[in-house]
């Protein structure tokens, strides 16, 4: 009983439970434990995800343990969480992750003359603006019958990426922008291409 006090201090000033039914396909989830009445010993944690076990990076302090993981799959997932080697009370904590969790990003604006149409044999631009530092953005640009065109992103500088893409033929492709596995919030659209004149 004296056990199950202690880590039930942890459990309750978190909500741990409530902070994981929140969590978005392909995002940072970070949650901090207090362990200031748990007496010596440290946080493990594992995370079961519906492929296989996911990476948990637990950082220990005196006073709390952060626990630092990304749910990269839809499906459901268990958080197992010990202290001192002892299972929580509570655990594992169970939680579910669709795709449609993630949201859509609606920081990025998206500018250029390849937004509305696309040319045979010439190179087409989009202008993404405030992307965050990193390789999160990706692209996919589809012909009608599914196959993928060539595309290039090029990275500058303020936050700008410009993305360079080439049409095989006259016809109606899809466009495919994403951060980091989530839709931009006006993508995927639609862009008619026709040959140059």
């Amino acid at each position: 009983q004296w056990y199950q006090r202690r880590v039930q201090a942890v459990v309750s000033t978190q909500s741990t439970g409530e902070s994981l039914n929140t969590v978005q396909l392909s995002k940072e989830v970070i949650l901090t434990l207090d362990t200031t009445r748990c007496g010596p010993g440290e946080v493990k944690a594992e995370l079961e995800g519906p492929m296989m076990y996911e990476r948990v990076v637990v950082t220990n302090t005196p006073r709390t343990a952060q626990l630092r993981f990304c749910a990269d799959k839809p499906g459901h997932y268990k958080l197992n969480l010990y202290y001192a080697n002892i299972p929580f009370p509570s655990s594992p904590f169970k939680f579910n992750v669709s795709r449609k969790s993630a949201g859509k990003v609606t920081t990025m604006g998206l500018d250029g003359e390849g937004l509305k149409i696309a040319y045979v044999g010439k190179p087409n631009y989009i202008y993404v603006s405030n992307v965050p530092k990193g390789t999160g953005l990706q692209v996919e640009v589809l012909s009608s019958g599914k196959a993928k065109q060539e595309v290039k992103i090029l990275t500058g500088t303020s936050g700008m990426s410009t993305i360079e893409y080439h049409v095989s033929s006259a016809g109606i492709y899809t466009v495919y922008i994403k951060w980091e596995g989530r839709d931009l919030a006006t993508t995927p659209f639609t862009v008619p291409a026709m040959h140059y004149e």
